[in-house]
């Protein structure tokens, strides 16, 4: 189900998709799941050359190569050969057409060029995809020259911040990315393989964005480093937690039953139904492929539930601001308690940017 901004959105529409919040799937969604989730949802995304085959077959599915570094075995700069990825999407008979970037890499204003000119003699609907890191964000980088490009261009698109983590993590990446929003307006901006922070830029006047329902189909795409090896790993799923206004590995979540603080764990969205998180962590301890697939759905509909009560808001960038402030309020709390939980630097960022009634408080 579509999530639409209740307040003035002085922008152009964007042919084939409606304003608002919506799921970035995996590639282990099956035919008959993706078809309940577009019933749920209206419109989501579904990753690379299976994810075409899938959407031929369900009405409403967009498709993002989701790659964006050529294949070293093909010699090509082309993530496919020809026009094989507009070929695939028109066979799919898909809504939107997403054009196949490779990663724009920094200060490289050919390649910047060259990807807002994909494809701009089509008929059909386009959105074009920018695959570029977090410099192209940061006002003293390359910030002024992609609003250039893009205003110059003329056309729609779609940012996939790549990062080995999290893009807005980055020092004034945030900012930056509200800078560019509203610079380019009224051209569509949305955000592809995001976390809950597209639903902040949609409170800010972006035309939509795509959630991940997991950690890996938020972020990046470029891979994690992870500290101590693969031994050390933590393979347990990610879960959204509404009260923390954040993600935890469900692996973390026992910790905060073991303080008294189970109220943190209760989530009241469809899916969960009032019922603790720690569901998801029981059946990951004894089915981690059936634990993934819990905490997945679990991620969209709380997703889906912010999103709602931060946009259906009299200002969505208030309530926005409410939620990402209440959340770290909680994170201290926990942290006082003996639960140690880092305020992520992106939240930090959303609070530093104050909201039309808050200034930035720090907590602590």
């Amino acid at each position: 189900m579509k999530i639409t901004p209740l307040i003035p959105c002085p922008q152009l529409p964007l042919d084939g998709i409606a304003a608002g919040i919506f799921p970035y799937l995996g590639g282990s969604v099956g035919a008959d799941q993706l078809r309940s989730l577009v019933m749920a949802y209206e419109s989501v995304i579904v990753p690379g050359r299976p994810g075409a085959k899938l959407a031929a077959e369900t009405p409403g599915v967009l498709v993002d190569p989701a790659m964006y570094v050529p294949q070293a075995s093909t010699g090509s700069e082309t993530l496919f050969d020809y026009d094989d990825w507009l070929i695939r999407q028109q066979a799919a008979g898909v809504p939107l057409i997403l054009t196949d970037t490779p990663r724009i890499p920094n200060n490289n204003v050919s390649e910047l060029q060259k990807a807002l000119a994909r494809w701009d003699t089509i008929d059909e609907p386009t959105l074009v995809v920018l695959p570029l890191e977090p410099w192209w964000l940061r006002r003293q980088q390359g910030l002024p020259r992609l609003i250039e490009e893009v205003q110059s261009a003329g056309r729609p698109v779609a940012l996939v911040l790549l990062h080995q983590y999290n893009g807005l993590d980055i020092k004034g990446a945030v900012a930056g990315l509200l800078k560019f929003i509203s610079a380019v307006r009224p051209l569509p901006v949305v955000l592809l393989r995001s976390d809950i922070s597209a639903i902040g830029a949609v409170a800010h006047q972006a035309f939509a964005g795509f959630i991940g329902w997991s950690s890996n189909t938020r972020h990046g795409p470029l891979p994690m480093r992870r500290p101590g090896g693969d031994d050390e790993r933590d393979e347990s799923p990610s879960v959204f937690v509404p009260a923390l206004n954040d993600y935890l590995k469900s692996s973390k979540l026992p910790a905060l039953a073991h303080i008294r603080r189970t109220e943190v764990l209760r989530c009241d969205d469809r899916e969960c139904r009032g019922d603790s998180l720690l569901r998801i962590v029981e059946l990951a301890e004894t089915d981690l492929r059936d634990g993934r697939t819990l905490a997945n759905l679990h991620n969209l509909a709380s997703t889906e539930q912010l999103a709602r009560r931060v946009l259906a808001a009299a200002d969505p960038r208030e309530a926005w601001w409410e939620a990402c402030n209440a959340g770290t309020k909680t994170i201290t709390s926990l942290t006082e308690r003996g639960v140690s939980l880092p305020l992520p630097r992106w939240l930090r960022q959303w609070l530093e940017l104050g909201s039309p009634s808050h200034d930035y408080q720090p907590v602590g």
